[in-house]
């Protein structure tokens, strides 16, 4: 225990001691701690609550951060909106200052705009802005409606973008197709579009290319399913080469017919209901007519659209052509611009749009949207960028102008060309040429024009070749006569851009002093001027400053103007006084007035002048070398035909043949006539698998069937390259434009002068032909026989003078007159006969042959003297000469007989045909007749031109002067007691009162006429045909129609309003004072029933005399009109004929030869009676004269309408009448055309 007590002690009582001493440090050290858990609580808590205070600021940072942050963005934004909208705010502002106004003018615009879409539409772009600047704006401005002066329609209609893209598209980008382009996809009726060169039709194509087009037309036999598909799927119909009338089916369709069936639409066609989505379905017509006349109900129905391509814009196309063949790198870039500045312009109409967009739609502030940021960022750039690029596209566009435009001047030639060309189809309805086939000739002309270095030389070699070009490609199918007034315009248009000469002088030139009244002017210095010649002086020093003095020279140096008058050539030598003046324009203007027989003369010389002398060369026709022209010029000659125009006496089979042989080709011919399209077709289907040729003739015979032609050309699947169409029609309006503007037109006029005509004979007879009959005779008379025929011929060019009915002899007449001559020949040799039977021989060639053909008696008569003349013994004697010159050879060889050809003198006289020299001269003035009304013809009938008076301030200024000078009408009572007194029986106060009903019925037409022209001119009354027709006519110094109709013809108004007033002039002296001493003839309408009843009333004065027993029996006096102091005993006097043909010496009493250029002489008073045909008896010869009322070749003989011929006196001659007879001499009853 001890030890245990001392380990306890030692041990365990230490540590127990060390124990409590810890403990009590423990304690010491808790308390300690205890003291230092408190303080640390203390700080704790501050901490805690320092730190709650922090986090609280923190927060208060963060929101005041954020906030910040927010108004920054929002302070950017608004930058960004201020300054991007800085530039918008500009034209905001504008704009709505703009729209303000706009909107206070919106209802005169918008009116005017609807009279853009309602009425433009038929007519050219003059009109249209006298339309719209001028009646629309005055009319509104009158109504005192606010609208914008210069108001641009097109730009009010369409955007630019729309219309780049329109033009990309092939719509020309002058204004007139602009607005067409509106009046076509925006009015609400469906559009016609007169579209004669065939741009609308190729824009309509190109635009609606994307819809699935479908093209038809009323000819195409799956015409109603294309319609109906069209309207029922909602596609597009394009109707091309519309007529006149449309097919009556679509008339529901234009009227927009459309009934609500079910969710869809239905129309009614004739026979059945259609489906048809009317939102979608669109209907396009074209016609190819220049100058259509629609119905007014369908004109009501459709929007009728002129677009007949105009000067400048076919300009501006031919210049985009020519600078793409002389400067590509230009074209190309000129290209790409328009396509960027298209895209450029229509990107910023997009993000302009799409801005505007937002900012209409935006929800909440503007200002927390950042996608209308990003928009207006990016509009800003892409705007900037474009604003840049539209710039430098500005000066690109304005360089390559300025490049273009040194070439401007082929593209001016080649619009002034082409309108030409196409203004000749008002000549001949056969001269069509598309603006295609021109642009072809346009582009070989650049391609083979000489190169040079220089622009300026280069320019002028492509004109000076594609003028040359296209003058040979157009003149091929002209006949002679139209190949003169051709080159005569082209000359004249040319001068006319150059302002070398005014319409002033193309006025002189086709009308001269027409519509002039010989009493109304200053008068005449002598007598030997002729009235129209004075006229022509007049009109002359009034229109051309050049020659104001002319009247007053002439009348001071007559008898040296005389001299010039009276020679030969008046063109080649000087002209007395003022010849140093003259350049040869104005030569061609004073010979044109003075000797209008030599005018085409003068022509050439001033056509070589103003353009070459090759322009009056003659081409004759080389068909291997056209065929060759046609197969360079166009890609598929195989579906080009080639149409022959015939003219009298010309038949062009036998050069295809010839061409067919060279070329080794059959040729399938067939006479086109009733039933024959069934041969055409079945050759054509064989030749063009087989590339043969097909020769159709005479097929204005059968119209239809070409028709027919037009479509296969174009769609003919596998045509042969070889494959040829040749066509021979004669001039006729039915045959289709389409075919003629496709078509190469060829013509081969016969041979003119008796050397050409006894060519072409003796080219068809052989030496097998001369010598089937062994005699001489044969020979002889066959050379005869080729001579008359080339006198036949050759008076058919001199007109009522030579043939009074123009008749086509022809090669059948020449081989019938031939074999008949072979047959009796071998039968006089068979009967070993000495002698011809003369009187055989001649019925059979002038009654039988020839005579067959003939229709008219005078005629038959001509012939039969000719017969007399050429086939007699005399003939047959050796070296017989018909006239110096024309000798007839003797011989057997062919050879010889063809040499003896060429010994005809070159150029014929008159005398060779039995005229006298006028003959030549009537020849010439008709032919200068002819080119005038051609010219005319060609003319617009547009408003004046330049600076003149306008065409119906002209016409409103005649109007008034006619209405002036016409007398009151006579009164029915004056007339009713004039003819009681009288006696109302008698057969010549029974024609007197026939003349005064016509003479009133005239006379009350023309005053109407007169009064109403003037204010349809105004606008007062509607415009008829019939006022439209007169208005044409008299501004042309023609006779309108409507005056014609139950009247008397004449060439000029002047000449037909003279014989008006001196009509009622006889008529009211008679009516005054008694039946004239002398009458004057042609005052009388019926001339017939009047000198019938001379007849009736002395048949009456003889008893026992029998109307059917009496004669008419003629004298000429030698006493004048005014030497008459009284009528005769029986019978009347009557004077106003003049003699044509031949002259009348009054000395003598008898026919005499005309003097030289005195075409018409005045005939003194002819004494009219009547006696019994069995006491006729004369002790002298006379010559049976027709007396007409005008020289028409074309209206003499008796024709239903109009009787021509009045009656036949006989006029006492001492040459034998034959002479006469082939002088053709007439009585006329005015002094010439």
């Amino acid at each position: 225990a001890m030890v245990t007590y001392h380990m306890i002690a030692k041990v365990v009582i230490p540590k127990m001691d060390a124990l409590r001493l810890k403990e009590a440090e423990l304690a010491v050290a808790m308390k300690k701690l205890a003291g230092a858990e408190a303080e640390l609580n203390a700080a704790q808590a501050e901490l805690d609550a320092m730190q709650a205070k922090f986090d609280a600021a923190m927060a208060e940072k963060q929101r005041l951060q954020d906030e910040t942050d927010a108004t920054k963005r929002k302070m950017d934004a608004a930058s960004q909106l201020i300054n991007g909208l800085a530039g918008e705010r500009d034209r905001w502002t504008q704009q709505s200052a703009d729209f303000a106004d706009q909107i206070a003018r919106l209802a005169g615009d918008c009116a005017i705009a609807c009279g853009f879409m309602s009425y433009t539409g038929p007519f050219n772009k003059s009109f249209r802005d006298m339309l719209l600047s001028q009646w629309f704006l005055n009319d509104l401005v009158n109504k005192k409606i606010p609208v914008t002066k210069n108001l641009n329609v097109s730009a009010m209609l369409v955007d630019e973008a729309t219309n780049g893209q329109w033009n990309l598209q092939g719509l020309p980008t002058d204004d007139l197709s602009t607005q067409n382009g509106i009046l076509t996809t925006s009015a609400s009726r469906f559009p016609i579009m007169i579209d004669p060169q065939g741009q609308g039709l190729s824009w309509v194509k190109n635009m609606e290319a994307e819809n699935d087009c479908k093209e038809t037309g009323f000819n195409d036999k799956a015409f109603r399913q294309y319609l109906e598909d069209c309207m029922g799927f909602g596609r597009p119909l394009l109707l091309a080469n519309v007529e006149n009338e449309l097919d009556p089916v679509l008339d529901p369709v234009l009227d927009k017919a459309f009934q609500r069936k079910g969710k869809g639409f239905i129309i009614a066609l004739a026979d059945k209901e259609c489906d048809v989505e009317p939102e979608k379905f669109k209907l396009y017509m074209t016609t190819r007519l220049p100058n259509p006349h629609f119905t007014p109900e369908l004109s009501a129905k459709v929007t009728i659209i002129d677009f007949t391509v105009t000067m400048k814009g076919l300009e501006d196309q031919l210049l985009d052509r020519v600078v793409q063949h002389e400067k590509p790198e230009l074209q190309t870039e000129r290209t790409k611009l328009k396509t960027e500045v298209n895209d450029y312009t229509a990107k910023i109409l997009e993000l302009q749009d799409d801005l505007l967009f937002r900012l209409a739609n935006c929800t909440g502030s503007l200002l927390d949207d950042p996608d209308i940021i990003d928009v207006l960022n990016v509009t800003k750039k892409t705007s900037a960028e474009v604003q840049e690029k539209l710039k430098n596209a500005g000066e690109a566009e304005l360089r390559i102008k300025t490049a273009c435009e040194e070439y401007r001047p082929v593209a001016t030639r080649g619009s002034i060309i082409y309108f030409l060309i196409a203004e000749m189809s008002a000549v001949n309805p056969m001269y069509q040429t598309s603006l295609a086939q021109f642009v072809q000739v346009f582009q070989l002309a650049m391609d083979t024009a000489e190169k040079a270095a220089i622009p300026a030389k280069r320019i002028t070699n492509v004109i000076e070749e594609m003028t040359f070009k296209t003058f040979l490609y157009v003149c091929r199918g002209y006949m002679e006569i139209h190949k003169k007034i051709y080159t005569l315009l082209l000359a004249l248009k040319l001068q006319l851009h150059s302002e070398i000469i005014t319409m002033d002088h193309f006025g002189c030139f086709t009308k001269g002093g027409a519509a002039l009244d010989i009493n109304a002017v200053k008068k005449k210095p002598k007598e030997w001027v002729p009235d129209g010649v004075w006229l022509n002086i007049i009109q002359l020093s009034m229109s051309i400053p050049l020659f104001k003095e002319l009247p007053d020279i002439v009348a001071r140096n007559e008898s040296l103007w005389r001299q010039w008058y009276d020679q030969e050539a008046p063109e080649a030598v000087p002209v007395p006084d003022i010849d140093d003046r003259l350049d040869k324009m104005h030569k061609m203007l004073l010979v044109r007035s003075v000797r209008t027989d030599r005018t085409m003369i003068a022509a050439d010389e001033y056509i070589q002048e103003a353009l070459e002398t090759k322009y009056t060369d003659t081409f004759p026709l080389n068909l291997e070398a056209t065929h060759q022209d046609v197969c360079d010029l166009v890609e598929a000659p195989e579906r080009v035909p080639f149409i022959f125009i015939l003219t009298p006496g010309s038949d062009p089979t036998e050069i295809i043949t010839q061409l067919a042989k060279k070329r080794k080709k059959e040729v399938l011919s067939v006479s086109m006539g009733q039933g024959q399209e069934i041969v055409a077709r079945r050759y054509i289907t064989t030749s063009v698998a087989s590339g043969g040729w097909v020769l159709l003739q005479n097929t204005h015979l059968g119209i239809k069937y070409l028709i027919e032609l037009e479509q296969n050309m174009v769609k003919l699947e596998d045509v042969h390259a070889e494959f040829r169409v040749w066509v021979t029609a004669e001039p006729h309006p039915g045959i289709p434009i389409g075919l003629l503007q496709m078509s190469i037109k060829i013509t081969n006029e016969a041979p003119v002068g008796m050397r050409a005509g006894m060519k072409r004979s003796y080219a068809w007879v052989t030496q097998d032909m001369l010598d089937t009959v062994p005699r001489v005779e044969w020979r002889t008379l066959l050379w005869v026989l080729c001579h008359l025929h080339s006198v036949t011929q050759e008076r058919r060019k001199f007109g009522a003078i030579g043939w009074t009915v123009p008749y086509e002899f022809n090669q059948s007449d020449l081989n019938a007159c031939a074999l008949f001559l072979q047959n009796h020949i071998l039968d006089m040799d068979a009967k070993k006969a000495k002698d011809v039977t003369w009187s055989t021989v001649r019925y059979m060639i002038a009654d039988i042959q020839y005579g067959g053909r003939i229709t008219d008696d005078w005629d038959r008569r001509q012939m039969s003297t000719f017969a007399e003349k050429f086939f007699c013994q005399a003939v047959l004697e050796p070296g017989y000469s018909f006239l110096k010159g024309y000798t007839v050879p003797q011989g057997t060889e062919i050879a010889h007989f063809r040499e003896h050809v060429n010994t005809y003198p070159a150029t014929d006289v008159p005398e060779v045909v039995g005229l006298n020299m006028n003959a030549d001269l009537v020849f010439r003035l008709d032919n200068a007749e002819k080119v005038f009304n051609c010219i005319i013809d060609t003319q617009p009938k547009g408003g004046g031109g330049g600076k003149g008076a306008s065409r119906e301030e002209i016409v409103t200024d005649l109007c008034k002067d006619l209405l002036s000078k016409l007398p009151p009408s006579f009164k029915k009572e004056d007339i009713k007691a004039y003819l009681t007194k009288a006696g109302a029986t008698k057969p010549i106060n029974i024609s007197f009162r026939q003349e005064l009903d016509v003479l009133l019925k005239i006379l009350g037409v023309v005053r109407t006429t007169l009064q109403d022209l003037q204010l349809a001119i105004d606008g007062t009354i509607v415009m008829s045909d019939d006022l439209s027709n007169a208005l044409d006519a008299l501004a042309n110094a023609k006779v309108p129609p409507i005056w014609l109709k139950g009247a008397w013809f004449s060439p000029t108004v002047g000449i037909w309003y003279q014989s008006l007033l001196g009509r009622c002039e006889q008529w009211d002296r008679w009516l005054k004072s008694g039946r004239p001493k002398s009458y004057w003839l042609p005052g009388f309408t019926n001339g017939q029933g009047f000198l019938t009843a001379v007849r009736q009333e002395v048949t009456r004065s003889h008893s026992g005399w029998a109307l059917d027993d009496v004669a008419v029996f003629t004298e000429v006096t030698k006493h004048e009109f005014d030497d008459v102091k009284e009528g005769p005993n029986e019978g009347v006097y009557v004077h106003g004929l003049y003699l044509d043909g031949c002259g009348w010496s009054k000395k003598e009493s008898k026919l005499i030869e005309a003097p030289p250029k005195v075409l018409f002489i005045p005939l003194p008073c002819m004494w009219v009676s009547a006696v019994q045909r069995a006491q006729k008896k004369l002790d002298y010869m006379v010559y049976e004269c027709p007396v007409y009322e005008r020289k028409d070749p074309r209206k003499r003989g008796m024709t239903a309408a109009q009787p021509n011929f009045v009656f036949s006196p006989e006029v006492r001659t001492e040459d034998p009448p034959s002479k006469w007879i082939l002088r053709g001499v007439a009585l006329l009853q005015y002094p010439g055309e």
